[in-house]
């Protein structure tokens, strides 16, 4: 008898209907014997382990910048000029109504922030900006010493502002509106 030279199996499409067919009784019997065998509860289902808990590294580099999501606050009372650093900054953000320029605009609101939402904001077109006045009192809630998490009502909704404390006082570090 001849021998078929190595890998002809293959090739024939009978011996591939019947390799198909040998893998899918091996695996229809791996299936029936952890069914049979495996451990089940009075109720009826399977004890099995529990899934783990999906964990999530963060990276300084990755998300919004704009949303502060840090330490929780405390009862403590912000400093009434962190309050007023992220109420004066929300009311020179405002969208302007008074005919004020983007430059004119910029220059209100960048001596109240931090340099890099400032230059985040020096190209924004400020008639964009949906909130055109303050609609209530101003809250604080303390975050660190050098931190307070300061909201000002809007007729666009609150306005969120992060203040942090530098050298030169309180300025604001994030705004983000509506949150």
């Amino acid at each position: 008898m001849a021998r078929l030279p190595a890998g002809i199996y293959l090739r024939r499409p009978g011996y591939r209907i019947l390799s198909a067919l040998v893998l899918a009784v091996l695996v229809a019997g791996v299936v029936l014997l952890a069914r049979l065998f495996g451990s089940a509860t009075p109720d009826g289902t399977t004890d099995a382990v529990p899934a783990p808990e999906p964990s999530r590294t963060v990276s300084s580099t990755e998300g919004n910048d704009s949303v502060y999501t840090g330490p929780s606050p405390s009862a403590e009372v912000a400093p009434s000029a962190a309050i007023e650093a992220g109420d004066a900054f929300v009311r020179a953000w405002l969208q302007p109504t008074d005919g004020r320029s983007q430059e004119q605009w910029f220059a209100g609101l960048s001596r109240h922030a931090l340099p890099d939402l400032a230059a985040q904001l020096r190209e924004v077109d400020p008639t964009t900006n949906p909130a055109t006045s303050v609609t209530g009192e101003p809250t604080a809630t303390v975050l660190s010493e050098t931190s307070a998490r300061v909201v000002v009502p809007t007729n666009a909704g609150p306005a969120t502002t992060l203040c942090v404390l530098t050298a030169d006082g309180w300025r604001v570090a994030t705004i983000d509106l509506g949150e």
